[in-house]
Order: structure tokens, then sequence, then C-alpha cells
């Protein structure tokens, strides 16, 4: 009989460790260097948008409105958009507690399951119908916010901790399964697209003030600032936000800060038809966390909330995020609108872990975290410069007495920057709107940064002294991917506006390079490039048709296609991967059925993914042999409803539930969890691990003048987990391989959130109300663990010892209140 591991009912202690505190105005400087830039005569109007008296002028403005109606309708989702897709609003993200993160409110919406270890934006793990954050497309206002090089938030162990843009930060998120039209599409994905829009400068003008404090020392602070319309200026416009958020984290010795900047300006033009946008956005986060989960064992027996201490095992993670984007949107005619966004992104990641070596020793029976040379390389002698070996003249068993004490910690250094231009055609002629449309990209890394390891974190950091790793990491070798995209897409409407074809395609060539400076396995050790050229065509089709004003049918077809992480090229000894992989692609499927009324909203649809030409990825680390392949095979399929009901003015009630059946159509090597890191075989017909079958929430909200409150439900279905294969299976393929297990899984949970505010008016001086916030996550305070599977301790290549489980705790109840002014 198939056994669940139960939820646990301990209650653990709480970490008192902080971090340092910040500067509180961090980057307030970058105002006025932008200021001046942004309200210059570069970005003239020909005219103000508020004083239009000429009766030609006004005609001309009513019928730039009716097209701006039809341009900001492809900019949401309309009633007879033939895919799935769900909105989260500015309501749901404004009164988010700060546990909260840009991924944890996707669950909101259906077939969505997520689990991050921290308060705040800390190593969240996500799948959408069962497809992982690596293989989906996220947007920031349109252009691509996922790793061009690696998917998801780039390579393993990198930018674990924050986001490139946070909760404060944005005003909605649209949510596509699946395979979305071409125009919302985004870049490289497999089953779905997370498409976020940030905050746009209002049009009033005000400042707020604000400060939270909730559970596990959590306190949040900060401020937003509106300009409004700026005099002499043509209607030019400045939004400004700065908030910084610290916690000891409810898992103990896991702190972290946040803090997050925004600027952002519009400068409307012909009529306010037309406009220019500028956003800079600057996010940096110091946290740290935890690489592996901590032996269920050791919750059991201290709280599900242990963890060792800092001074014994450790993992810190700081990371920086660089926005930039530049963007124009123009009025040509009535029938034309065009546009173009220019974008830079830079992320900066830096990672110190250590690891007591009484913990590294083979005879201490757990895995405490992955984040010393030993446990991945053993031994690491000295060596001078010989084939497809990175020399080091440093000696672990010289300076610490053996060889896993002088291995006990690492330091890794990596960065990455992405520029590009996403231009945009939108025409609009009778029973057709066509949306024309491109991105070319490019992301690069390395050269530059490191990887060093020593017996303690205070460790020099000089290559070829104590410098280690594979040459082909982006520290040492540089890696590069350059994107060519470019879309059509038609929304043809007959039969007096009921029946709506919506055909498109995209057309994708990918070049991705992989510079190596030594060839780990070749005689000589000479370097080597490993590149390729990838091209796709990814057709759509969209039927919806209105079969009553309110209810309306709609199926689409649509193929995507994710391109292999750039880790991937590379060479390994005789036997060995010798070309780099191509891409892996989905057949998506979708029909259903929506009404769309004045009070109620209901969506029902069935969805079909079929997955080719998954990434199999093998290493033996004794010997060196590498295998990547595109031979996997996947297919998810399900049901979801979804509706809103808005009883009356005050009251309104939404919710979802979705059933996912993913499972493997063929065996072979694969990345096994949502979690990164768990390598292992997978065999046909085995189900993925970590995708709840049944996923459902609800919403109840109330809103009265000045009055909010709202209580959300969510469930979360059992979970199949994972176990290692024993390291003695005579298959190199299979040993210590991690591998579905069905009979096991992790036990289902219910989760309540409450949250409720109320704004004071004052009108006293410049201050013209308070508000008052309440927010309590996981108001039962349940306990119920996030991530479970049974593994073997790894040591020096090779799994050893008995196998045991492991475990991540989800958050117990937080609560936090909230005070803010707003002055005008």
């Amino acid at each position: 009989m198939p056994s669940k591991p139960n939820n646990p009912c301990g209650k653990g202690m709480r970490s008192s460790h902080r971090m340092p505190q910040a500067s509180k105005l961090l980057l307030a400087a970058t105002l006025f260097a932008i200021y001046p830039a942004l309200s210059s005569a570069a970005f003239a109007s020909t005219a103000n948008d508020t004083t239009v008296t000429k009766s030609g002028n006004t005609e001309k403005v009513v019928k730039l409105k009716e097209i701006k109606k039809k341009y900001e309708r492809l900019l949401v989702g309309e009633r007879n958009i033939a895919s799935a897709m769900s909105v989260i609003g500015p309501t749901q993200i404004k009164h988010a507690s700060s546990a909260e993160s840009i991924y944890s409110l996707l669950k909101q919406t259906p077939s969505v399951n997520e689990y991050q270890q921290n308060v705040g934006p800390g190593t969240p793990v996500l799948t959408v119908r069962g497809v992982r954050m690596s293989q989906l497309a996220q947007t920031l206002d349109g252009i691509p916010m996922t790793d061009l090089l690696s998917g998801g938030q780039g390579a393993y162990l990198n930018n674990n901790v924050g986001t490139v843009i946070s909760n404060g930060q944005i005003s909605g998120i649209h949510v596509y399964p699946g395979v979305a039209p071409p125009d919302r599409g985004g870049f490289a994905t497999v089953g779905g697209t997370v498409s976020y829009t940030t905050k746009t400068p209002p049009k009033k003008r005000y400042a707020d003030i604000f400060t939270k404090v909730g559970s596990f020392s959590t306190d949040t602070y900060g401020f937003d600032a509106s300009s409004g319309k700026i005099p002499g200026t043509d209607g030019l416009r400045v939004y400004t936000r700065l908030s910084q958020t610290q916690t000891d984290g409810y898992i103990q010795n896991t702190p972290a800060r946040y803090t997050d900047f925004l600027f952002t300006a519009i400068k409307p033009y012909d009529y306010g038809l037309s406009k220019v946008t500028g956003t800079v956005i600057y996010n940096t986060a110091h946290g740290y966390l935890i690489s592996a989960p901590n032996a269920v064992a050791q919750l059991d027996k201290y709280g599900i909330f242990y963890n060792y201490p800092l001074s014994e095992a450790s993992t810190l993670q700081k990371n920086q995020y660089l926005t930039a984007i530049l963007g124009d949107s123009t009025y040509i005619n009535s029938h034309l609108v065009i546009g173009a966004k220019a974008f830079y992104i830079h992320k900066h990641s830096y990672l110190a872990g250590y690891l007591d070596p009484s913990l590294i020793s083979e005879s201490y029976p757990y895995q405490v975290n992955f984040n010393n040379p030993y446990s991945g390389f053993g031994a690491l002698a000295p060596t001078s410069a010989s084939p497809g070996v990175i020399p080091h003249t440093y000696n672990p068993v010289a300076e610490f007495g053996s060889y896993p004490a002088g291995e006990a910690a690492q330091i890794n250094i990596s960065g990455n920057t992405t520029i590009g231009i996403a231009p945009k055609i939108n025409i609009f002629i009778p029973h057709n709107d066509i949306t024309i449309g491109g991105l070319i990209s490019q992301e690069t890394a390395g050269p530059g940064g490191g990887n060093y390891f020593y017996g303690t974190l205070d460790m020099p950091q000089i290559y070829g002294y104590n410098s280690y790793g594979n040459p082909a990491s982006p520290t040492n070798s540089k890696q590069q991917r350059t994107v060519y995209s470019g879309y059509i897409s038609d929304k043809i409407n007959l039969i007096n506006n009921k029946l709506h074809i919506e055909p498109g395609v995209t057309l994708t060539g990918v070049s991705t390079s992989n510079y190596v400076p030594v060839n780990q396995y070749g005689t000589p050790a000479n370097a080597y490039t490993l590149s390729n050229y990838d091209k796709e065509v990814l057709p759509y089709l969209g039927l919806s048709y209105d079969i009553t004003h309110k209810v309306i049918a709609y199926a689409s077809y649509g193929k995507g296609a994710r391109f292999a992480p750039v880790a991937d090229y590379v060479l390994g000894p005789s036997g060995s991967t010798t070309l780099a992989p191509g891409p892996e692609t989905v057949n998506a499927y979708e029909t259903g059925l929506r009404y769309v009324g004045k009070h109620l909203y209901v969506n029902f649809d069935g969805f079909l993914q079929n997955m080719h030409g998954m990434f199999s990825f093998y290493t033996n680390y004794l010997t060196g042999y590498s295998l990547y392949a595109n031979i996997g095979e996947e297919q998810m399929k399900g049901l979801e409803l979804s509706g809103k009901y808005e009883i009356n003015p005050e009251w309104t009630v939404s919710g979802h539930v979705s059933y996912t059946d993913a499972q493997y159509m063929n065996s072979f090597s694969a990345n096994v969890t949502p979690f990164e890191g768990q390598y292992g075989y997978v065999f046909a017909g085995d189900p993925l691990a970590d995708t709840p079958n049944w996923l459902a929430g609800l919403r109840v909200g109330y809103h009265n003048h000045n009055f909010h409150a709202a209580l959300i439900e969510s469930y979360t279905g059992p979970q199949v987990t994972t176990y290692d294969l024993p390291p003695t299976e005579t298959n190199p393929l299979l040993q210590d391989a991690t591998t579905p297990d069905p009979d096991v899984k992790l036990a289902p949970y219910f989760l309540t959130n409450l949250q409720a505010s109320y704004k004071v008016p004052i009108h006293e001086d410049h201050l013209s109300s308070v508000t008052v916030s309440l927010n309590i996550d996981n108001l039962l305070d349940n306990h119920y663990y996030l991530h479970y599977y049974q593994a073997y301790k790894e040591y020096a290549f090779a799994g050893v010892g008995n196998s045991y489980a492991e475990a991540y705790p989800g958050m117990p109840r937080f609560i936090e209140l909230g005070l803010s002014g707003r002055f005008s």
C-alpha cells in the first residue's frame, strides 16, 4: 500500500541571527541622474493631451482612443482568446504579505505548484502543469526576463535569492499555460509563459511611506512617490519606489535581506496615444539558503525548522539584478501603431559555501549540503599543467591536515549580461488585427569571476593557486547565445464578429557557443569552442466562437521550443558527446468553454502537451564520460476549472481546481525533480515527481469604502517523491541515480491566508490618509513538508552509507502588521 510521509506536528526553534542593515536610501541618487534626461526636449510633444480644445483635434482624439482601446485589448486577455489564461491583478499583489514573492502569487491560478524555502524570494521552485521554471518563458513588459543561456533564473545554484523584479514593483501578472499566441509567448518555452507588468507612473501626485513588522524578525520599510504630470513637460510623469526587507527566515540560520529599487517614467505625445517609456530596476539580495534538505531524523529530533549553525554549514548568496528598458509606442494612423523596446539586464551572483570537515566525513550519515569541493570532486591534489587539468599549487593536506579539511569551503563568482531589442507593429484593418514582432538579443557569461576552494571562507582568490572546477565553467570560459526571432499573428473576426480565427507563426534562430580554454580530456589540452545554430518554426492556430454573447467555445494548437542549457556544450573523454544538443519541443493542444458575464466569469478547459527531445544528461565523475542527448519524451494532460463571481459591490468569490496527469513516455537519464540538482534515471510510465495531480484554490474578498479583507484557501494534493537507487547497481547509468517513487507520496496539505486593511482619511497638512494592514499566512499554523525524498550521502563521487529521508518544511504561521501614510 502506498505510504505517505506524515505532515510533521512538532514546532521548531527560531533563528536569532540577523544580517547587518543596508543603507536605507540606496540608489536614491539615481533619481537625480535620470530625471533630467527623461524630462528633456528630446521627448517633446506636439500638444498637451489635457489642453486640446479645437473641434478637429477633439475628433481626432476620439478616433485615436478607439484605436487605443483595440491596441490595449491586445495587451490584456480578451474574452475570446483561444487559449487558457489567468490574471493576477493589482489588488491581489498589493495586499500580499512580505513572505510572498512573484512566484508564490502564481499559486492563485490553475495548475501552478510553487514553494520556496524562505520569507520572500528565496530559492523558488515552480511548475505549471508539471512544466518546470527552467522550461517556462517569463517576460517583463514584453521582453524576456528568463536566462537565455540556462533558462529559469540561471544555472544551478545561481541567482536563487532575490529576483529581477519584486512584488512591490509589478502591477499585474498574466499566466498562459501551454503555448500562448505568438505575441504573448515569450522566448523558449515548452509549457507556458508568465508575463509580468511593471508599475507605471500614476496621474496623481503623491508620496507614500510604509513599514511592516512580521514573524521571524521580518521588517519591511520604504517609500514610493509619483510626480503626477510635471508642469511644463507636456505630460511627463515619473514614479519611484525603494524598499528593503530583512528576515531571520522561518528555517533556523537562514537570514536574508532584499533591497528593491524601481524608477519608471512615461512621456506621452501625439494627444496621448503615443508614448516614450523608461524603466530602471536595481534589486539586490543577500541570503543564506539550504542547498540540500536536512535529514528527517534531524528534523524529528530537533524540530522541523532545525538547520545547522552557520559555523558548521552555510551557503550564502549575494546577488545583484540590474534592468533597464527604454520603449516607444507611436501612433501612425488609424490603422497602424509601431513600437520597440531596447533592454539591458545584468546579473551578478556570489556564492560562498562552507561545511565543517566532521560533517564531510564518510562516517557522518547525512549529506548536509553540496557546497564543498570534496563532496563533488574528491581529493584535489596540487597539480601542474597537464592535459585537461586546471593547474593549482594549493595543497589542502599541507595547509589543513587532510583533503576534506582543506576543501571545506568554496567561493563561486559569476555574472552575465543580456542586451536586446524587441520591435512590434500592430495593424488594424476591417476584420483583422495583425501583430508583427521580433526579438534580437544576446546574453554573454564570462570570462570573469572565479571558482576557489580552501579550508575556510577567509581565503585567497588567486587563479592558479586555489582555483578549481571544470574548464567549461562560465568563470573560465566564454558562453554566449544570440537569439533572432520574429513572429506574425492575425486575429480574423468573421460572421458578425462571432468567429475568431487566430493563426500565427514564430521563426526563431539561436546561435550558441561555449569557448573552453582547456580541453579537459584532450592530448594536448587545447582550447576548443563547441557551438551550433538551431532554428525552429513554431506554428500556432487558435479558434474561438461566440455561441452566445456570453458563452465562448475555443480550441488551439501550438508548438514551443526550448534551447539546451549552454552548460551542456562541453566535450568529454573518448565516447562522450561531441555535438551540442538541439532544442526540446512541445506540441500543445487545448479546448475549452468560457462564460463571460457582467458579474460571473467561468472557464473550463482540457489540455494535452506532448514533449519531445527532452534534454538527457549523464556524467560519470570517476571517468569523466558524459552524455548529452535529446531523447526524452514526456506527456502532460489534464482539466482546469476557474471562475470569479461578484456577488454584490462588496463581496467577490473566485477559485480554481485542476487535475494534471504528467508522466514519462520513455526511459532516459534526466533531471528528475523541479528542484535543480537532482539527476538520475526515469522509466517509461513513471509519473513526474513533485507534480501534484490535484491543485485548488478559493478566495473570498470583501471591499467596502476604505476597508478590504480577503480569505484565501489553497490545496496541494499528494505528490510522487523520489529515491536513490543503490550504488551497487551493475548498470553505471543507475548507480546512485535518483528516480521517481510512485509508492511513496508527499501528504497533501491545506493553507489558509487572511488579509485585511483599513484606510483612515486624515487630510491634515499634506497627510491625506493612513492605512493599517494585517496579513496572516498559514492562519491555522499547519506543519507540512514541501519536498521529500530518499537519498544516499555523497562522498567523493559516490553514494555511501544507508539511504535516508530528507525534507524541506513549509512556512508556519506568519503574522505581519503594516502601516503606511500617504502625502499629497
